[in-house]
């Protein structure tokens, strides 16, 4: 396969899986507070199993840890697809602005809520994956200068 077919492949991949993950996010948001409560009650319940606790404690902590690791891999697909299209400086604000626009959408969804708290804990983990990606970049600029 030639390197530019190579290429073109891989802008495609990185659009199709950042799209997906978009589209997944997008799903779990719309989903009514009931059918989201029961998917992480059945993460909850687990955890209280190796570990006790008080369950409204867990089940925030379970959801919160979602939220900084859906954020996070956002975060990694967008940089790894606006990288091929030379923009990777955007990717930061694109993922903010969907987080934005995530917690707007469930205004709309029965049971759910619009909350900064939510923004700032997504932004948590698209600011970690952020900061990694850059010192890894650090890394690579070092290396190449050896």
């Amino acid at each position: 396969m030639k390197l530019e077919n190579l290429d073109k492949l891989k802008k495609i991949l990185s659009i199709v899986l950042l799209i997906f993950w978009c589209f997944l996010i997008f799903y779990f948001s719309n989903q009514p507070g009931s059918v989201s409560d029961v998917s992480s009650g059945v993460i909850v319940n687990i955890i209280k199993k190796i570990i006790p606790g008080n369950y409204h404690t867990i089940t925030f902590i379970v959801r919160k840890i979602a939220h900084v690791s859906i954020y996070f891999i956002l975060y990694l697909l967008t940089f790894n697809c606006f990288k091929r299209f030379n923009v990777s400086k955007y990717a930061f604000y694109f993922c903010l602005l969907y987080a934005i626009s995530d917690e707007i959408h469930q205004l709309f969804i029965v049971n759910r809520s619009c909350e900064l708290r939510d923004i700032l804990i997504d932004t948590t983990g698209i600011t970690l994956a952020y900061l990694i990606t850059k010192k890894i970049r650090k890394n690579k600029e070092k290396l190449a200068k050896i």
